[in-house]
């Protein structure tokens, strides 16, 4: 996704916790910073963060057939992964109704390949344990904001303590990779997925021109709009792309970050093979699909690819942040 779209989608989602109004501690702490979320969000598709978390690798789980041995752990039936999914994500309706994939491909086995810890559920769940870290140390105006007191804390040094500017900024930054999850190219092998081969970056591109300038990198940043300005501009985006949200967001429903996503890259590789059937764009094929001839051509799925990345990764984004906050308040065991 691009600049616009990420920075887009993490204030929509702070927005939406605004909205909800049950962790008004995460929205005191986001709120202030929403014009840095253009930063925060886009950070690790900055050229020189490639050096730390934000490795190309770290953006990607990308899935294909598997043929190896312990199968059964890489194959999900689809009444499975729809239960994995909970029923608010807009991917599971989208793939309940599906006819395209057929019994035979929900019964077979998908793997992806990535180097030793380092894919997008392995990133997003690191840094929910490092946020977590983050708040939990924070200083006074950010102690101040949690569900419960750390009283380790308060012993010191309030230099060393961290601020709200700097936890608003990895939570923006959190919101890159569960957005990425759910970019459909991001989660397929295939050779037409990859960025150079146009799909990925013209779905891309066609997501950004439907979201308003005023969420580009530059302009966000020096922006004189109130936050509550901010959200309130965010939330009338939802229109360009036909989706609405509930003023109530789900519990992660697997209350695992890593396994979370896990679960959403496969969803996310089912959409893709929606997009190129495999029977026409095989997984050994270095075949492109042409974002005219199997997107634009068919505006009704557009539509639905739209609603699935964009609807969901907002509402991800959302759940995530939700689930680690109210962990914050639960009871020591």
């Amino acid at each position: 996704m691009n600049q616009r779209t990420h920075a887009w989608i993490a204030i929509r989602a702070a927005a939406l916790l605004a909205d909800e109004k049950e962790c008004s501690g995460i929205v005191k702490l986001l709120k202030p910073f929403v014009r840095a979320a253009a930063a925060g969000a886009w950070l690790p598709d900055k050229g020189d963060a490639k050096i730390g978390g934000a490795d190309t690798d770290n953006h990607v789980l990308k899935m294909e057939p598997y043929s190896g041995p312990q199968q059964e752990r890489f194959t999900l039936a689809k009444p499975e992964l729809l239960k994995k999914l909970g029923s608010e994500r807009a991917m599971a309706a989208f793939l309940a109704a599906d006819k395209v994939l057929s019994n035979e491909w929900w019964e077979a086995a998908y793997k992806a390949d990535p180097k030793p810890g380092q894919h997008l559920a392995d990133r997003a769940g690191a840094l929910a344990t490092t946020i977590t870290d983050l708040l939990i140390m924070g200083d006074s105006d950010l102690a101040n904001l949690l569900p419960r007191p750390f009283p380790f804390a308060e012993e010191l040094d309030e230099k060393c303590r961290t601020s709200r500017e700097q936890a608003a900024m990895y939570l923006f930054m959190q919101s890159h990779f569960i957005a990425d999850a759910c970019m459909p190219c991001h989660c397929d092998a295939r050779k037409l997925s990859s960025y150079a081969n146009g799909l990925h970056k013209e779905l891309e591109s066609h997501w950004s021109t439907k979201i308003d300038s005023f969420f580009d990198e530059h302009r966000l940043a020096a922006a004189t709009e109130t936050p509550d300005a901010v959200l309130e501009k965010a939330k009338t985006v939802d229109k360009a792309f036909g989706i609405t949200f509930k003023n109530e967001i789900p519990d992660l429903v697997e209350q695992d970050v890593w396994l979370e996503i896990i679960y959403i890259c496969r969803g996310s590789f089912a959409v893709a093979s929606i997009i190129a059937p495999p029977d026409q764009y095989p997984y050994n094929s270095t075949a492109r699909a042409p974002f005219d001839e199997v997107l634009k051509a068919k505006p009704e799925l557009m539509g639905e690819i739209d609603k699935v990345a964009l609807h969901d990764a907002v509402l991800n984004v959302a759940i995530t942040w939700k689930h680690m906050w109210k962990r914050l308040g639960a009871d020591q065991q």
